[in-house]
Formats: C-alpha cells, structure tokens, sequence
C-alpha cells in the first residue's frame, strides 16, 4: 500500500469505533485503526484483544501484538482468558474487525495458504482466534490492504473463518457489503475501470457512485499513527512512508 492508502484505509476503519461499543480488535490493521480512532477523539469504546485485555482508555504507544502488554498498561481492564475473548463474548461485541489477506465475496475468510494446502503457492500466516470471534459475531468487519481486488476473490481455496452474521469489507478504495448480494457501498477513492471490471467479474455489485473521502481529522490521526507504527516495526508503516521518499527523491 501507498502512504495514501493505508490513510484512506485506516481512517476509514476508524469509524468503525464508535462510543459504547465493545469491538473486537485483530491484531495489525484493526490495531492501529483502533489507534487512530483514539487520536481523533473517540474514547468511550472497548476495544477486546484475543488474549483477554479490554482496552477502554487511550495509551500513546501502539501495541505490536495483543500481548504487548507494556503497551497499554494502564489503559486496559481484563474479561478474562483468550477462551472467554474469542467464544463467551463473541455475541456481545457490536462488531469484530479482522484483518484479512484473502476473502471471497461471501465473506468467507482465508488465512491459511493460497493454492493447494499441500503444496501452497503463499504460505499465509494463519487465522489464530479468527475463526472463533467471527463465528458468533453480529458484525464482522474485514481490513483488505489490497489496492486492487487480486486477493479478493469468488471463492477462496481454504476457509480458515466463516462468519455466519453480516460481513463488510474496507479496502484502500472502498467499502463494500460482502454475502449472498456482494456490493460496493461507496468509494474511498475514484475507481479506475479496471477496478470496477475485476469486481464486477467476481460477482461484486460495482455500480454506485457513490464517496465517502475520509475527513480532514481521521487522516490527520491515521498519518500521526502510521508514524508510530513505523518506528514500533510495522513493515505496512514503514513501507507506506517510503513511497512518500520515492515521490519526493
């Protein structure tokens, strides 16, 4: 992803946190989209990581895995074990934020390996407490990273999560509602009609006109969390920074 996407994308899945709500929060893209809804203001959230932390109060250092415990140290309270994150609550969050490599346009998660499981063409690095916290879920939420729809597919080869409740999808272009009538719900940026023919040849709904340009003060908090992320090993981060060095160089 460009710097300017990953902007668009985390500042678009921001929103996802909203005051009141208990989210489940994924490691790496639902992460920092939790972090940058907390620096644009947004507060009143939980938001539940797998090993059984929920964080509620805002921390100025971003987490590099749902156990970096340090990270937000004081700002969490506990609900329990990863059991009890991932299954007993599962009903009770408004939404759960994934982060996705590979999804179909029924929603159906991979993140086991792309190709024949035997003998994969890319290794993926595998669902963790995915699957369960999207079982229950009333809401999932998937973080697609692609600036294309190449990994964005009519079936994936290997169900690792399968969400049985609603399933949205945001990318770096767009929002989309994923399921029996997959569509584009509005653009984050002006589609290209290559993009508009590959979805629509996966069986996606691309016709709206629909944009939703993030605002001025989600980007201003997704590009000061794409900073700290960087400098706490994010590759994401620190890839999309370099492509604004290559402009400028």
């Amino acid at each position: 992803m460009t710097y300017e996407q990953l902007l668009r994308l985390l500042a678009a899945a921001s929103r996802e946190f909203v005051a009141d709500a208990w989210v489940f929060t994924g490691f790496h893209l639902p992460v920092l989209a939790m972090a940058t809804a907390r620096r644009r203001g947004t507060a009143d959230f939980a938001a539940v990581y797998e090993a059984g932390a929920a964080v509620t109060e805002d921390h100025p250092t971003v987490a590099t895995s749902t156990t970096d415990y340090a990270a937000y140290d004081g700002a969490a309270s506990w609900v329990g074990d990863s059991a009890t994150a991932l299954l007993a609550l599962s009903r009770r969050y408004d939404r759960v934020l994934l982060d996705a490599t590979n999804v179909d346009v029924r929603g159906r998660i991979n993140a086991t390996a792309i190709g024949p499981y035997a003998h994969p063409t890319v290794r993926l690095a595998g669902g963790g407490g995915a699957a369960d916290a999207a079982a229950a879920a009333k809401e999932v939420v998937l973080l697609h990273g692609r600036p294309d729809a190449a990994r964005l597919v009519r079936r994936v080869e290997n169900v690792t999560a399968c969400p049985t409740g609603v399933v949205r999808l945001i990318a770096p272009w767009g929002l989309l509602d994923l399921g029996e009538e997959p569509r584009v719900t509005s653009w984050l940026a002006p589609p290209s009609d290559e993009l508009r023919a590959s979805l629509t040849d996966r069986g996606v709904d691309a016709t709206t006109y629909d944009g939703s340009p993030p605002e001025a003060e989600d980007l201003t908090a997704a590009a000061d969390v794409i900073v700290d992320a960087a400098a706490r090993g994010y590759v994401v981060a620190r890839r999309a920074l370099d492509t604004i060095e290559e402009l400028e160089g």
